[in-house]
């Protein structure tokens, strides 16, 4: 059976109508639960289960019966280690419906149908009876639970704690984990004060309501092992302690709290943001402990962070770093930026001031241990830019390079007598149209706020009067919103707020110029011209993850959770997503190939495109996945200058690589990885749906080979293989 539902179509920017499988919903819920990672992580797996033998143990020894609650049980995983290591009474409780059917099969697969308990409340609905009536026959002694995000408690863990301890659990009970300790550090980086505050370049001025704003109050989350000390940030405070939570004890823990810390520093700087990690210690005794520190936090001496502070890199460091830490997508590390930016100087005092209610924390430096911090429990965005323009957006437009490029082109192209238009999301190209030689210069912004924040920074450079703010879509915009004028020059750098994919920046300009075309002059030209799918085989570190098997996890075989996310990925996800690749280290395995080239001067004259060719590994290694971006070019000075969104130069083959880290590329995870050999080939069937803006296709190893790639070839109906709701093989 199917439905009719609407959906954000992400060309059109529309909400559509759309005929979707009945279950859709329940698919779409497993399949963005995202388990997969997490029952990768190694270490949090074996460490879980030591920290539980260990109470198990403890209990028996004190002459008790081992009865454990398992809050947020999952996939069941943890109710059955528990199991395993002896529990006489096990309790599991899961309040997300479709996980916890799941889990009941999982559970039975494993022969423990008999042996766990499963519920499927919330903790905070559970009841104990000693008649039978509830959900628990008495206290439990054991609570085991893994309910912690990016920042800990933002998932709600201490009001699961705190609960649990008032109504679900004896007064000697042991938690796993047993406690937790938050750690920051104050650093300073232009990079990431970039995702915060909007830079001043080349005369574009930041209106001041922006730079005193606080900023998004959503954490930041990052995988901070991908920031290099010295190159991208500079330490300004050794790794501190702050806030400890003891989970076996009720009185450990607080909804609220607030702590002071003082600094003292080495060298100058300028206080930009606050990194903040956590561990667990899984037992009373921390022998085993669980962290989720940086790589080049781990094992290092406190005193040589400080020591690492120095502008250019200039003091040495000696960090210990282990080859290969756990790696984590579910738990990573918070950027918590700081406004106003503190001035600190060598020798002089500085203090940090930190927050937390029970779901978040909040930071805050000044000069004074006295300071005030009401007002660090309610750092929202008062300004709007940072509601209009996510962090990576902002950093974008931020980049120094990317607007001195856009003013040398712009340049180049400018004339008394040529009208142009802006397409895209709010941006500092029009503000730089505006101080140049237009006839006249005009934005089509469909969005009321988005058109508001473009005004607001249009007025601080004196650009107002310059630039005429269309507030329309484009189907609806009208010979008179352009004054009775053609458009000379089209000006997109492409980029759209709703546009996930890369591609689908692309398709959504091409579509709102066709809505355009009455307007155009007859000879107006498209910057950028044209635009090429590019892609390259890869050997990700850890990302595949995400999508692979999970196979057995300390003993515990996990097929039927496997079997569930595959069907439910295939109904619910695209095969192709959109990833943040700087963040997740990767070899190259093969030269740069082009999936297609678009002329942009020309409509799109069909629904959809579909290629197809091969590709040759020009290094051997673990082929697990394949990265897609987008590269444009440009018309400077007489040449074709080329705009990236994926890599950052050429690496050799074998290399690991660098992406843009302003832009999120297309991967594609193949689900089982594969060795290959060098001169091993990939054939490759792609299509590309116009309307969705979405990318599937057919990918398929071949035996033996030599050569170069194969050009692809066009076809002018999708393959029977790859239809746009297909899974990649």
């Amino acid at each position: 059976m199917s439905k009719f539902v609407t959906r954000l179509n992400m060309v059109s920017g529309k909400m559509e109508w759309g005929l979707l499988d009945e279950d859709y919903d329940y698919w779409q819920e497993i399949a963005r639960s995202r388990y997969g990672d997490m029952l990768h992580d190694e270490d949090r797996n074996e460490k879980y289960s030591r920290g539980l033998k260990k109470a198990i143990d403890a209990v028996h020894a004190r002459g008790e019966k081992a009865n454990v609650l398992d809050i947020g049980t999952g996939t069941g995983l943890l109710a059955m280690l528990a199991v395993r290591h002896g529990a006489d009474k096990v309790t599991a409780c899961e309040a997300f419906q479709p996980v916890a059917q799941a889990a009941k099969l999982i559970i039975a697969d494993n022969g423990m149908e008999d042996r766990i308990k499963l519920v499927g409340k919330r903790s905070t609905a559970l009841t104990v009876s000693a008649n039978g009536a509830g959900d628990l026959d008495e206290r439990c002694n054991i609570l085991v639970s893994e309910v912690f995000d990016t920042e800990l408690i933002g998932e709600g863990a201490l009001g699961v704690f705190i609960h649990a301890h008032e109504h679900l659990l004896t007064q000697d009970v042991i938690t796993v984990p047993y406690a937790a300790t938050v750690y920051i550090q104050v650093i300073q980086s232009d990079f990431l004060a970039q995702h915060n505050h909007l830079a001043d370049n080349i005369g574009l001025n930041v209106p001041v309501e922006w730079r005193d704003c606080p900023g998004s109050a959503s954490v930041h989350d990052l995988q901070l092992s991908q920031l290099y000390p010295r190159q991208d940030f500079r330490r300004l405070s050794e790794i501190l302690p702050l806030f400890d939570f003891c989970f076996s004890k009720r009185e450990g823990l607080k909804f609220q709290d607030a702590r002071t810390l003082q600094v003292t520093p080495r060298k100058a700087g300028r206080c930009d943001a606050v990194f903040m990690w956590w561990d667990l210690k899984m037992d009373p005794e921390s022998d085993i402990i669980l962290t989720c520190a940086p790589t080049w936090a781990q094992n290092s001496d406190p005193q040589v962070e400080a020591a690492a502070v120095g502008p250019q890199g200039d003091a040495p460091a000696t960090v210990v770093v282990p080859s290969r830490p756990p790696w984590r997508d579910h738990w990573m590390q918070a950027v918590y930026h700081l406004t106003p930016q503190l001035k600190i100087h060598p020798g002089n005092p500085f203090f940090v001031h930190a927050v937390h209610d029970e779901y978040s924390l909040s930071f805050g430096v000044s000069h004074s241990a006295t300071t005030n911090t009401d007002h660090l429990k309610h750092l929202v965005c008062t300004c709007y830019a940072h509601i209009v323009m996510n962090r990576s957006r902002m950093a974008m437009l931020s980049n120094v390079a990317r607007v001195k490029f856009w003013a040398r082109t712009l340049q180049k192209m400018a004339s008394p007598n040529l009208n142009l238009l802006y397409i895209g999301a709010p941006s500092n190209i029009p503000l730089l149209a505006a101080k140049q030689s237009w006839k006249n210069v005009f934005v089509i912004e469909n969005d009321h706020l988005a058109a508001q924040i473009l005004r607001t920074w249009l007025k601080a450079t004196d650009g107002e009067t310059r630039v005429t703010v269309i507030e329309k879509l484009t189907d609806l915009v009208s010979d008179i919103d352009f004054d009775s004028q053609k458009i000379d020059v089209i000006v997109s750098e492409p980029y759209f707020t709703c546009a996930l994919l890369p591609w689908q920046h692309m398709l959504i300009l091409l579509s709102y110029v066709e809505h355009l075309r009455p307007h155009l002059s007859p000879n107006f030209k498209m910057v950028p011209w044209e635009a090429r799918i590019k892609g390259c085989l890869m050997e990700f570190d850890d990302l595949w993850k995400i999508r692979a098997p999970v196979g057995t996890v300390e003993g515990v075989t996990l097929d039927k959770f496997d079997e569930l996310m595959e069907s439910a990925m295939a109904k619910a996800d695209s095969s192709i997503e959109p990833q943040p690749l700087w963040e997740y280290p990767g070899r190259i395995l093969s030269d740069v190939f082009t999936v297609h080239i678009f002329d942009l001067d020309r409509p799109l004259v069909k629904d959809f495109l579909s290629v197809s060719g091969t590709v040759e590994a020009v290094t051997g290694g673990k082929y697990n996945g394949i990265a897609f971006w987008v590269e444009y070019s440009f018309p400077l000075d007489g040449t074709d200058m080329v705009w990236t969104t994926g890599l950052d130069g050429l690496p050799q083959a074998g290399e690991y690589v660098r992406w843009n880290p302003y832009h999120r590329q297309g991967v594609y995870l193949a689900r089982h990885g594969s060795d290959i050999a060098r001169g091993e080939k990939l054939s490759y069937e792609c299509l590309i749906d116009y309307e969705s803006g979405e990318m599937s296709g057919k990918f398929t190893l071949l035996s033996g080979g030599d050569g170069q790639p194969t050009p692809p070839s066009e076809t002018t109906k999708p393959p029977a293989s790859a239809s746009a709701s297909d899974t990649l093989q």
